[in-house]
């Protein structure tokens, strides 16, 4: 018991708009959708997480589902408090202390929002919360020093937000992010489906192209796969096949604004720095790195190296976990949430 609960003492939230992950003990501790389902009736919650999606997928006609965060924005600040709770709770029932956790925010958040995150966190049972941003995260997630007196680049391609920084000696040079993130690569995909093909299909369909054969990069083997949709005319159902080398320009027209993110983030670079990013080049995390071909292809639109950790979907929660080790050497990059209390 008392191993246990000195592991869950200190948990990473990667608090993200699709998922969130908690990360404790070497490990991803919990991984659920970020979604909440209400009571039609009530307008109550009833559930978070996997329940919630068993729970409203069982009696639609009864449920409706929320996404408590938005764009790495709270929408909802009660939803919100009550998913981080339901969270909490589930990694920590047989802990006896109240956890110290850091939660990843997107790069220029306001004071509002961060304030609002660490009300949610404490309310949720935390002792203590932190905040730092998805990419300097990203770099402690793969144990990489920050305040070393060198340059590191780091981008996140979230599910609706993309989160690019540079940080040297300990402090951050330059941070930008933009609402892009996979949603938008599905939704660009079934808006190419409908111009060429005139065919609807789902988001459902979208994310498993996107996820089976969709490459950024020109592919050496075409691949295939079948399509399900419904023609705009008339609605009928159809089934079409989709080539592999046929979509990969359709991505690289859809990847631009994170290109475009990585090179203004670059500008704030000095001259110093150039030695250091062509040597270190540039981490990639986030979901969407694991698209076949993307690492090359941003590559060779920003001229650096870039480089995709294994699990790049945790990276971020397990750096977050490796900031409470860090806060002190990091005041900079770490924010401490005792600030938005007025405590010293």
């Amino acid at each position: 018991m008392k191993s246990f609960s000195g592991v869950m003492s200190r948990i990473g939230i990667d608090l993200g708009s699709s998922q969130v992950r908690m990360y404790a003990g070497g490990r991803i501790v919990l991984a659920e959708n970020s979604v909440a389902v209400l009571d039609n009736s009530t307008g109550q919650a009833a559930g978070f997480g996997v329940n919630a999606l068993v729970r409203y997928h069982g009696a639609p006609e009864n449920y409706h589902l929320e996404w408590p965060v938005q764009h790495g924005v709270i929408a909802d600040y009660a939803l919100t408090k009550g998913m981080l709770q339901y969270f909490l709770e589930k990694v920590m029932h047989r802990a006896v202390t109240r956890p110290s956790v850091a939660l990843s925010v997107p790069s220029g958040t306001s004071s509002v929002v961060r304030h609002a995150l660490i009300d949610a966190a404490i309310h949720a049972g935390a002792q203590h919360g932190y905040l730092i941003s998805a990419p300097a995260a990203a770099v402690l997630g793969v144990n990489h020093s920050l305040s070393l007196p060198e340059a590191t680049l780091a981008a996140v391609v979230g599910r609706d937000v993309t989160d690019c920084g540079l940080f040297s000696c300990g402090g951050i040079v330059a941070e930008e992010s933009i609402p892009f993130g996979g949603h938008n690569i599905d939704s660009g995909i079934r808006a190419y489906m409908m111009e060429k093909y005139r065919v609807m299909i789902g988001s459902e369909m979208a994310e498993t192209i996107k996820q089976e054969m969709a490459s950024v990069v020109k592919p050496k083997e075409e691949r295939t796969i079948n399509v399900r949709g419904r023609r705009a005319e008339d609605g009928v159902e159809v089934v079409l096949m989709l080539t592999s080398r046929e979509l990969y320009p359709i991505l690289q027209l859809l990847l631009l604004p994170v290109t475009r993110l990585i090179r203004r983030v670059i500008r704030h670079a000095q001259p110093e720095m150039a030695a250091d990013l062509l040597k270190n080049g540039m981490l990639l995390a986030g979901g969407s790195a694991l698209l076949t071909g993307i690492s090359d292809w941003i590559a060779s639109e920003i001229g650096l190296p870039v480089f995709v950790p294994d699990e790049p979907d945790q990276i971020v929660a397990a750096g977050c976990f490796a900031a409470l080790n860090e806060y002190r050497k990091l005041p900079d990059i770490i924010e401490d949430g005792e600030m938005y209390y007025g405590r010293e």
